[in-house]
């Protein structure tokens, strides 16, 4: 069993007040357990507001974790009026800090996960936003351009036809302006798509970059499960040591009987 020091983290103080204040009335989370469910069949107690009998639920919050209870049976449209009477008492306060680490743990990881989820998706939606800007800027000088171009072919066709005004000579005319505009057109062609590709390649460079952080996050992660089970190997011995300390107690028959096997069955559970 490790040692606990006078220097207690401020979040485990907290954990323990919770648990004392959820002991007198507030109802905390709850989870399924078939051997302990439904209405309760005496007719006491029961709630406080409602004067119903209560139903049977067991704990899953914080210290109490695993602790049985009867809870108030009204919980939807209504005022629930919290825990009627617990069935089990307090855990040893080691148990309790126990519970109260791995619950801190696991809001962590959590809060970590959201937090990288967010990062990407701003991420993503800002790589997004500069393309469709990058992409806005070409078309406008695509189109400046062709209008440019338009103009210069006409300024080009009237100055022949008021030069020359035979037929041949605007035929010919004629001939050169498409000429002129196809070559226009194929060296547009050829600027937007080299854009493009530019495009592309700055896109798929950023892509690499935010694999590499998916990457890097999916590493770290990692490393915060391994450290949560060395962790989880270190509770499983205290859970022994303890288990040991409820069998000796049991054989030199100090305290409840009941209560200790009842915490024995939880332990061994």
């Amino acid at each position: 069993m490790p040692s606990w020091n006078n220097e207690e983290t401020s979040s485990e103080e907290e954990c323990e007040v919770v648990s004392m204040d959820m002991g007198l009335m507030e109802e905390p989370d709850t989870t399924v357990e078939p051997l302990f469910c439904g209405q309760l069949e005496l007719a006491h107690p029961k709630c406080i507001l409602h004067q119903l009998r209560p139903i049977k639920r067991v704990a899953f919050e914080g210290p109490v974790t695993g602790r049985r209870f009867y809870g108030c049976p009204v919980q939807e449209n209504g005022v629930n009026c919290g825990v009627v009477e617990w069935v089990d008492g307090p855990w040893p306060t080691v148990l309790q800090r126990c519970l109260c680490k791995l619950w801190e743990m696991f809001h962590e990881q959590n809060f970590g996960r959201v937090q990288d989820k967010q990062k990407f998706e701003k991420e993503l939606a800002r790589l997004k936003s500069e393309h469709e800007r990058e992409l806005a800027k070409l078309r406008t000088e695509n189109d400046k351009l062709c209008i440019e171009y338009t103009k210069l072919v006409d300024d080009v066709s009237k100055m022949f036809d008021w030069q020359d005004g035979r037929v041949d000579k605007k035929v010919y005319q004629k001939q050169v302006e498409e000429e002129e505009l196809e070559k226009k057109k194929k060296e547009l062609e050829e600027k937007a798509m080299l854009e493009v590709q530019m495009e592309k390649l700055k896109l798929a460079k950023e892509q690499r970059c935010i694999l590499q952080s998916q990457a890097d996050i999916i590493k770290n992660t990692r490393k915060a499960m391994k450290a949560v089970e060395v962790d989880r190997d270190v509770l499983k011995k205290e859970k022994a040591k303890l288990e040991l300390v409820v069998a000796e107690l049991l054989k030199e028959g100090y305290g409840s009987k009941e209560k200790l096997e009842q915490i024995k069955a939880i332990l061994e559970s």
